[in-house]
């Protein structure tokens, strides 16, 4: 798909579904490396998740995936 200008990919890029939304949670995580003062050393991180029920309703929602889904296990070779 060729486009005539950025304006207009853009606007094709704004029109596409977004699935469900993403979700952040600060988490800390403690590690095994102890500081100069004794203490253990951490890290506070963000951590980016999807609600994964909601990814597979979109998925099986999705009219692209129609005709390639499949409900009962298939043998392939």
């Amino acid at each position: 798909v060729s486009f005539a200008n950025a304006h207009a990919f853009l606007k094709y890029v704004d029109s596409l579904r977004t699935g469900p939304a993403w979700t952040c949670e600060m988490i800390d995580i403690v590690g095994d490396v102890v500081a100069e003062d004794g203490s253990t050393r951490w890290e506070q991180l963000e951590l980016w998740c999807r609600d994964p029920v909601e990814c597979v309703m979109e998925l099986i929602g999705n009219p692209a995936f129609r005709d390639a889904m499949a409900y009962v296990p298939e043998h392939a070779y």
